[in-house]
């Protein structure tokens, strides 16, 4: 079949920071995808539209297992990715698939990024790749309007 592209466009995406650790572990016969399960994951984004040029930039964080007081053995890793999104025909598209696409999908699509570097961080290490298990992106926009109506 042929791909139809999609008016979201993804102009730009950089990693800005990333930090790797890994706290040892004294058992020999860990199950690694039960103690991967066990990671605390925290993601924080801050968004921005410039009606300017109609660019959508997106800053994200994410946290893996970076509880400093009690951290689980193995991996303890932060990246923070920003990317800079473009909708083309933005005044053409429907105004519920435009903050779809403007919000849901761009942000998806930087977890997404973040994720494959994060398992290419931690491929090389003793415990293998981490691969970040899916995200509820619906409940992370839902929690971060809630958090702002809050303020």
């Amino acid at each position: 079949m042929k791909a139809k592209f999609s008016p979201l466009q993804l102009l730009d995406f950089k990693l800005l920071q990333s930090h790797y650790g890994y706290e040892v572990t004294e058992q020999d016969n860990l199950d690694l995808q039960e103690l991967f399960s066990t990671y605390s994951v925290e993601i924080n984004f801050e968004m921005a539209k410039s009606e300017e040029n109609e660019e959508i930039q997106l800053l994200t964080t994410i946290e893996v297992n970076q509880d400093m007081e009690n951290p689980k053995p193995g991996y303890q890793i932060m990246v923070e990715g920003g990317a800079t999104f473009k909708l083309k025909d933005a005044e053409n598209i429907e105004e519920r698939l435009r903050n779809n696409l403007s919000q849901f999908s761009t942000l998806n699509m930087i977890i997404n990024n973040l994720r494959n570097i994060i398992f290419q961080i931690t491929n090389l290490g003793p415990m293998g790749g981490y691969l970040l298990p899916p995200i509820d992106i619906t409940k992370l926009l839902q929690d971060k309007a809630d958090l702002q109506d809050k303020k």
